[in-house]
């Protein structure tokens, strides 16, 4: 209106841009006209509760027109062709970061014609492109929309191929009122929308997508953008966007969008189905299911329907219907056929929540009114796994893992087995046997907790039930032959074999009356191999051989701690420039890093040699790891990575076999050193002690919580690893209900013929093992005293039970120990600084007391740490205050024997992206292997150089000046006897 500053919206949609001579014509039409406005007015709303009106008017701050022109450029990467958007005003006071002269946020673009693009190689398009300093091409660039079809197109194929920018459902939108008529082809499926019969490039397809069951709209257009202009030969289809590259403009409702996109984009891939399909499967049926039925399930999960053998319809014909899904995996003739119970390798072990949850609903658990929530306590650390606690984006298990024994060696899978470690085993029937005892409650390791009205005692007597929140209410009645039949039939599904029945029976009767015998026999079937799995057992007759205890040969001792750091550490605020003579390395660490560099001030100094720094700067929460290594005692590992041969910017994709950039494929190849899988399914420490039990050494093996595949040698040659709690370990069965109960566990799981269920035979195998080595264990411990005051947190813990474990070496019979021990929390994509902190600080707490701890028992020269990590982060920080998943990255290595206060391998001269090693966005080629470091340290803890190759089997793709020796990283002599225990 006349002398008003406010201007109105008259936008077709939310977020549109148009041209200024639009946007006056638009206002001619309303009959209003330009102003020069300040502020833009939006529409009135009506409040619920007070009919009143309502309207606002923002601040026009990103609404103008001007008559400079903008150009947008895109900057090439010489090695990939990736582009990043560049905008050039020809006057401005700054520009926003993501599109400034050094924005690092390439993608992928698919150039046309035969795939070439300016890059310094052709002078950057024979001189339409700028060259850069530091490699690529800066384009001025031209976009053209072009019609893709004349007229109706071949096929619904020929479609999906050639389009790709979606339109909207012109019957849903009612485009019908802009002209658009349709003209549908029975034919080939594909309805054409024009307005007039024209095929230009506002015409609109539909068509059928019978893979998902779809209707799919698309444009008949292409968007390219051609560098310069159409005629240089250089052009890419411009890349869908959602959300603007200027931060100020970035809308919840944009972001919204591209989540739904995403997510979209992930439930219609073709591999989803199977995927789905083979999860559901070893979940509920088979770890091992044959292809036929794999792809049977993939096909009601596609279809939305599934017909059983009896003709039942599940489903309603809509891709992805979990209804057809499920039935087509419970209704198979492979979930449902007996005769397929008969073959060893079928079946599953199942998962440690299903068999407590199964307990309970089996026995007709009862909860107690005065506790209106039923609480399975710490579940996750006590058997492993509990709902919604999963401890990684992998879940709580890897459907790909293969189990030492009969699974193994089939060749064959079992997820499951990962959760059978000793702490797990024995938490497991400890919390079910308190249950059948005491009811659900903390008697003796029981899954419940103490709770407001409970009785303090209860955990005396067997059947009070007074200190739990409820307890198993099944009853049977009969012979005790009838009893355990029932208890096998709602336990075990009836396969508890003819022999175990039996002897339950017999314990049955033994008891002083039927409620005892009732609570002796729910344990004892609880503890049989068919309970913990879906298999038929058959007994060998001849009970399992005990393990055979190990003895030391008198050698030296020695000891190797692997300490994951899990998540990808920042490892250049762990170790960073500081003072550079040659380069002001420490300046161009600021600018790459931004917001998330470390000042002067927050770095503890430490001077090096044979670097492009004489000085660096190690965090300021890491002051034990800085005095380590000023002692001599710790070294770093500059710019080490997974590597499967040397690599450059230009060959880097094509010669590295690990997929980059990925927590599970990194983070396993940084344990496994194996790039080409030559000793598939083994971890580097594994095969180390697979060398050293070879040379006829004594090895213990201990992972701390739980399994890891470091650890894993081949099956049959060294022990199989423990996997020990954190808290230490737990006794179990303390107060068992029979005086022959644990004998029963041993007959109830003796060997077993070749053809017995693979799964059950792990099972049995692993139980006794567990037991016999938690026994051995919970004695040897119970004698020791750490001196040092070990920190109460998760690394802490961790790193204590490793010292108790360490000085029971004489107790438990071994010349060589190999531990895993982990901390998470380095997946640092928002707020790194603060999280390296929290994280830095345990760190550092954790090692200092560990290493005052094994220099008071005098092993301190015995044993040595590396540190290792998924991958470094990249060195520029993201729009959270974090930082993304990199590659090459800095590492820590300290023992008592360590050559300390050196940095080894060649710290980065140049940071940028424009170096050598920049792969964009602070991505740093590593120069160093993983097959250097654990050289020089197979050869330190005494593998022989005959059996190098199988610990680092990989090495010879690397230059022998590359390669570490144990002389590059351990003093000359052992220097034994420095500290004295107070």
């Amino acid at each position: 209106a006349t002398g008003s500053s406010t201007a109105q919206r008259n936008n077709i949609y939310d977020g549109e841009r148009m041209t200024k001579d639009t946007a006056a014509g638009r206002c001619s039409a309303m009959g209003l006209f330009e102003c020069d406005f300040q502020s833009v007015q939006l529409p009135v709303w009506t409040d619920p509760d007070t009919q009143l009106n309502h309207g606002l008017a923002y601040f026009a701050s990103n609404y103008f027109w001007a008559k400079d022109p903008c150009l947008i450029r895109v900057k090439v990467k010489s090695d990939n062709g990736y582009a990043a958007v560049v905008y050039e005003p020809s006057d401005y006071h700054e520009k926003e970061y993501h599109v400034d002269d050094n924005n690092r946020n390439y993608f992928k673009v698919y150039w046309e014609g035969d795939g070439s693009y300016p890059s310094p190689d052709n002078n950057c398009g024979e001189g339409l492109c700028t060259n850069l300093s530091g490699g690529g091409c800066l384009c001025d660039t031209s976009v053209s929309t072009s019609r893709v079809f004349s007229g109706m197109p071949n096929s619904a194929e020929e479609v999906l191929s050639k389009l790709r920018m979606g339109a909207l459902d012109p019957v849903a939108h009612d485009l019908a009122e802009e002209g658009y008529a349709a003209e549908p082809q029975t034919v080939t499926g594909v309805t054409a929308y024009t307005i007039n019969g024209s095929y230009d490039k506002d015409a609109i397809f539909g068509v059928e997508d019978t893979r998902t069951g779809r209707t799919l709209y698309f444009k008949n257009a292409v968007e390219t953008v051609h560098i310069v202009d159409s005629s240089s030969g250089f052009s890419f289809r411009n890349a869908p966007t959602f959300m603007s590259l200027v931060p100020s403009e970035a809308t919840v409702r944009d972001a919204q969008f591209e989540t739904e996109a995403v997510l979209e984009h992930y439930f219609y891939q073709p591999s989803t189905a199977p995927f789905v399909a083979m999860r559901m499967i070893q979940r509920l049926v088979s770890s091992n299911p044959v292809p036929r039925y794999v792809e049977a399930v993939a096909e009601a999960f596609r279809t939305g329907m599934y017909t059983s053998a009896a003709g039942d319809l599940f489903g309603d014909g809509v891709y992805g219907n979990m209804g057809a899904t499920i039935a087509a995996v419970l209704l198979d003739r492979e979930a449902r056929t007996p005769l397929l119970d008969a073959d060893p390798s079928t079946g599953a072990l199942k998962e440690p929540i299903v068999k407590v949850l199964g307990l309970m609903r089996s026995m007709e658990y009862e909860h107690y009114l005065q506790f209106p929530r039923l609480e399975l306590w710490n579940m996750q650390d006590k058997i492993g796994q509990m709902s919604h606690e999963f401890p990684s984006v992998f879940s709580f298990f890897l459907p790909e893992h293969t189990p030492n024994g009969r699974i193994g060696e089939a060749g064959l899978v079992g997820p499951e087995e990962m959760l059978l470690d000793m702490p797990k085993t024995v938490s497991l029937l400890n919390g079910m046997f308190s249950m059948a005892k005491y009811g659900l409650g903390d008697c003796n390791g029981g899954f419940g907790n103490w709770r407001h009205g409970m009785d303090w005692s209860g955990c005396n007597s067997e059947g009070l039930y007074i200190r739990a929140q409820g307890h198993l209410n099944f009853t049977s009645s009969g012979s005790s032959a009838q009893v355990v039949n029932d208890l096998a039939t709602l336990l075990t599904a009836g396969r508890l074999g003819a022999g175990s029945r039996a002897l339950i029976s017999a314990e049955y009767d033994a008891a002083s009356d039927a409620a005892e015998g009732l609570r002796l026999a729910q344990q004892l079937v609880a503890v049989s191999p068919e309970f913990h799995s879906t298999n038929i057992v058959k007994p060998s007759g001849l009970p399992r051989p005990p393990p055979v205890a190990p003895q030391a040969t008198g050698t030296d001792y020695k000891a190797i701690v692997y300490l994951m750091f899990a998540g990808g550490c920042d490892s250049y605020n762990m170790l960073a420039p500081k003072e550079c003579a040659a380069k002001d390395l420490y300046s161009e660490y600021n600018t790459v890093r931004e917001q998330v560099a470390l000042a002067p001030g927050e770095l503890l100094s430490i001077s090096a040699t044979d670097q492009i720094c004489e000085v660096f700067g190690v965090h300021e929460n890491l002051p034990n790891v800085a005095q380590m290594y000023n002692e001599g005692d710790l070294l770093f590992f500059a710019n080490t990575g997974v590597m499967t041969v040397p690599v450059t910017k230009d060959d880097y994709w094509q010669l590295t076999v690990t997929p980059l950039f990925a927590h599970n494929h990194m983070q396993r190849e940084t344990m496994r050193i194996d790039p080409l899988e030559e000793k598939s399914n083994t971890g580097v420490i594994g095969r180390m002690s697979d060398a050293l039990t070879g040379q006829g050494l004594s090895v213990g093996s201990f992972s701390i919580d739980h399994n890891s595949i470091s650890l894993i040698g081949e099956p049959g040659i060294s022990s199989t690893p423990f996997i020990i709690s954190q808290n230490g370990v737990t006794e179990f069965s303390p107060a068992p209900s029979g005086a022959n109960m644990s004998q029963s566990i041993k007959d109830l799981n003796a060997a077993t013929e070749p053809d017995s269920g693979y799964f059950g035979e792990t099972w049995s195998e692993k139980v006794l093992a567990s037991i016999n080595d938690n026994e051995n264990l919970y004695n040897t411990l119970q004698g020791t005293t750490i001196g040092a005051n070990f920190p109460e947190t998760w690394l802490g813990r961790k790193l204590r039970t490793v010292a108790q474990l360490i000085s029971t070496r004489v107790e438990r019979g071994v010349d060589r120990d190999m531990f895993y021990v982990d901390i998470g929390g380095f997946d640092t994509h928002s707020d790194v600084r603060e999280n390296l902190i929290n994280r830095f600080t345990e760190v550092n707490d954790a090692i200092g007391a560990f290493a005052q701890e094994l220099k008071d028992m005098n092993v301190w020269d015995m044993v040595t740490t590396v540190q290792t990590s998924d991958f470094a982060r990249t060195l520029a920080p993201n729009t959270g205050d974090g930082t993304d998943h990199a590659w090459g990255g800095n590492y820590m290595f300290f023992g008592g024997s360590v050559a300390g206060g050196q940095v080894k391998g060649t710290y980065p001269e140049d940071l940028t992206d424009d170096g050598p090693l920049g792969l964009g966005r602070g991505r740093l080629i590593p120069k160093t292997p993983w097959d250097a470091v654990f050289n020089g340290l197979a050869e330190w803890v005494g593998v022989d150089a005959a059996r190098m190759l199988d610990i680092c089997p990989n090495k010879n793709a690397f230059p022998t000046g590359d390669i570490f020796s144990a002389a590059d990283l351990f003093v000359p002599t052992v220097r034994k006897q420095r500290y004295l225990r107070k």
